[in-house]
């Protein structure tokens, strides 16, 4: 039997009224998307502003060197080439089309789209080729300046009065908190399925004093600095666009060093609290006490993918580097996967939280000792990061936080 080509299969089965989900809505997708959760749509596709040659961040970046070179380091742009969000979709590839569209949001950068979903089941999605398939150049750009800042064939910013050889509008929705939490907001779970998403970093900071405040997303992880948008231009107001939150870096950073600086803009959520003036008598016993503070996030700590948490490590160090007690704290959340996905406990910091631990040491020893407390931001356990197959070089770790005491008689 002959073979139809994939793109006049798809465009045979959108011309069959029976396909519900074909018929395109008014931004270019399939009315299928209307249908699912906002996390699961993608952005719409956009036409290039006049002024300009295409949608990459590359061409931006030839007038904005400095916004782009910072973008270069962050997470928006390695979300598609992160090589644990790559291991994620090669173990399960049928629900890809529910992950990309927050990794790649634009129209522009999916080389399909779905349809309708076989049975109801989303890991059976029908998709037809895209006729606005911009190349695999943009996909991998992942959360592209375009995704953010063109719409409607503008290119659009927060503060506006800009002169641009480029046609501009001012989009104030840059500034909410909403603008982020098209992708950082994605719960859903999915019945008969081991998986779920559960990214509740908006309800987190909803429910909490940041939101009260007025405190959104753009106050905390893009900084303002006084600057020139473009070299030679007027120096004004501009947003970080380092995204530093977790202070792990994602290994594809092309200026490590300024990464480092975006980083030392942002502390870092959790702060290590203790008495510094402690006394110990030598033989005695000795207890110290440790808080644990989500000082600086504006939700829980950690967040998003529950995989992640704080690992905290209390120690007490005689002169010759021997450990001479030990205690170790994980704050996070546990889950179970199978036969069905199940938050076990969640142990996490809300904004403000602390949580108390205590070093028992049994007989404080002579001479010079240590006590030191850690903080370490973890990204994935070493157990998963095997099952995943993932590099001795992937960051799954870093530590943020550090607090020595040396104990007096």
């Amino acid at each position: 039997m002959r073979r139809v080509a994939p793109l006049a299969a798809a465009l045979l089965a959108c011309a069959m009224p029976w396909l519900a989900g074909c018929a395109p809505s008014r931004d270019g997708l399939p009315a299928f998307y209307a249908s699912r959760p906002r996390f699961e749509q993608p952005f719409a596709g956009q036409r290039v502003p006049k002024g300009l040659k295409s949608l990459s961040a590359e061409e931006c970046g030839s007038c904005h060197v400095a916004i782009y070179r910072e973008w270069k380091q962050s997470v928006h742009a390695q979300a598609w080439v992160d090589p644990q969000f790559r291991a994620e979709l090669a173990k399960q590839p049928g629900v890809s089309w529910l992950c990309i569209n927050c990794h790649t949001p634009l129209v522009n950068q999916l080389d399909s789209l779905v349809v309708r979903l076989e049975g109801g089941d989303v890991e059976r999605p029908v998709k037809r080729a895209n006729p606005r398939w911009a190349g695999a150049a943009l996909r991998d750009e992942a959360i592209t300046c375009a995704a953010c800042h063109v719409r409607d064939g503008a290119v659009v910013g927060p503060f506006g009065g800009t002169n641009a050889p480029h046609a501009t509008r001012l989009d104030p929705a840059l500034r909410s908190a909403d603008f982020c939490l098209r992708c950082h907001q994605a719960v859903q779970a999915y019945p008969g399925k081991t998986f779920v998403c559960t990214f509740d970093t908006g309800a987190e900071w909803k429910a909490g004093p940041f939101a009260a405040a007025g405190t959104v997303c753009q106050d905390c992880h893009m900084p303002p600095v006084e600057r020139p948008l473009v070299a030679g231009g007027p120096v004004r107001r501009v947003g970080m666009h380092g995204w530093i939150g977790s202070h792990l870096k994602k290994g594809h950073e092309t200026l490590p060093a300024l990464w480092d600086s975006l980083a030392a803009r942002r502390p870092p959520g959790v702060e290590l609290r203790a008495d510094t003036l402690v006394r110990a008598v030598p033989g005695a016993p000795l207890a110290w006490r440790v808080r644990v503070v989500n000082v600086n996030a504006g939700h829980m700590l950690p967040t998003g993918d529950p995989e992640r948490a704080v690992i905290v490590t209390l120690a007490a160090i005689g002169e010759r580097g021997d450990t001479l007690a030990r205690e170790q704290v994980r704050i996070g959340q546990k889950w179970e996967w199978w036969p069905a996905p199940r938050k076990l406990a969640d142990e996490r910091l809300a904004p403000g939280g602390e949580r108390v631990l205590t070093l028992r040491v049994r007989s404080a020893p002579r001479g010079a000792w240590t006590l030191a407390a850690t903080a370490v931001n973890e990204r994935i356990s070493d157990a998963n990061a095997d099952f995943h197959r993932l590099p001795e070089s992937y960051p799954r770790r870093a530590e943020v936080a550090r607090l020595e005491v040396r104990p007096r008689r």
